[in-house]
C-alpha cells in the first residue's frame, strides 16, 4: 500500500486529488494540505502520517518556494502537475540535483497516469509526461513555438498538432481517438487555443492559424 499525501492551491483542485487517490485500491490517501508546499510539511505532518509519496498541483509561486525547501522536506518523493507555462521550469527544477521531484506530468493527465506516476515515484523512478517533455525541449525553430499569438504566448506542439486536426474537420472525439488522449484533454487543448490565438469558435481559430502559418496545408 502506497501512502499518499496531496497538497494543491484550491479547495476544488484538493478534492480532485483526493478522488484520484481513492479511485485506486493500491494507494492510501495519508493526508491533505491546502496551500502552499511549506504548510504541507509544518509541524512534520508528512513525518508522522508516514507518507511514501507527495502529490501536488504545482503553481508557479509553488515552484519558487520549492526551490528553497529544506533537503530532509525534498526528500519525500514529489509527483508533480503543472500548467502548461510552468512545464519548463518544472522539468529543469525536477532534474535538479538532490530534487525530490520523481515525476512532472500535465494538470490535465489523465487518473491512469498519475497512478502510474505515484507508482513509479513510490519505487524511486522518475517520470517525465511525453507532453511535457516535448513541450520544454521543443526547438525555437518550430512553428508552433515560434509564431507569436494574439495574446504574446505559442501555441505548444500538442497544441499545433490539435489546431491541424480542427482544420482537417476532425471533432473532439476524432481527435482524442486519433491523439490516443481523453476528450476532457482535447477539450483543455481547444480552449488554450482558443485564448492564445484571441478565438471564439473553430472556424475563426483555424482561420487565424492560417494566416499566421500554423496550419500545414
Amino acid at each position: 500500500m502506497i501512502r499518499v499525501f496531496v497538497r494543491a492551491n484550491s479547495a476544488a483542485e484538493l478534492a480532485e486529488l483526493e478522488a484520484v487517490v481513492r479511485s485506486r485500491p493500491a494507494l492510501k490517501l495519508a493526508g491533505s494540505s491546502l496551500g502552499p508546499p511549506r504548510r504541507a510539511v509544518a509541524g512534520g505532518k508528512l513525518a508522522e502520517a508516514q507518507v511514501d509519496v507527495l502529490l501536488e498541483h504545482a503553481g508557479e509561486e509553488d515552484l519558487k518556494e520549492f526551490a528553497s525547501l529544506d533537503a530532509d522536506v525534498s526528500a519525500v518523493p514529489r509527483v508533480w502537475l503543472v500548467d502548461e507555462p510552468e512545464f519548463g521550469a518544472a522539468v529543469a527544477l525536477a532534474q535538479a540535483m538532490e530534487s525530490g521531484v520523481h515525476a512532472v506530468l500535465p494538470a490535465w493527465a489523465a487518473d491512469a497516469e498519475i497512478h502510474a506516476a505515484i507508482e513509479a515515484a513510490a519505487n524511486g523512478l522518475r517520470v517525465f509526461h511525453p507532453e511535457v517533455v516535448d513541450y520544454a525541449a521543443a526547438p525555437a525553430a518550430n512553428p508552433a513555438r515560434a509564431a507569436p499569438a494574439a495574446s504574446g504566448q505559442s501555441l505548444s506542439p500538442r497544441e499545433s498538432e490539435i489546431l491541424n486536426l480542427l482544420a482537417a474537420g476532425l471533432g473532439n472525439k476524432e481527435i482524442a481517438s486519433r491523439l490516443q488522449i481523453s476528450e476532457h484533454t482535447v477539450k483543455f487543448h481547444v480552449t488554450s487555443i482558443f485564448n492564445k490565438l484571441g478565438a471564439s469558435t473553430r472556424a475563426e481559430a483555424v482561420a487565424i492559424g492560417m494566416r499566421r502559418g500554423l496550419i500545414l496545408l
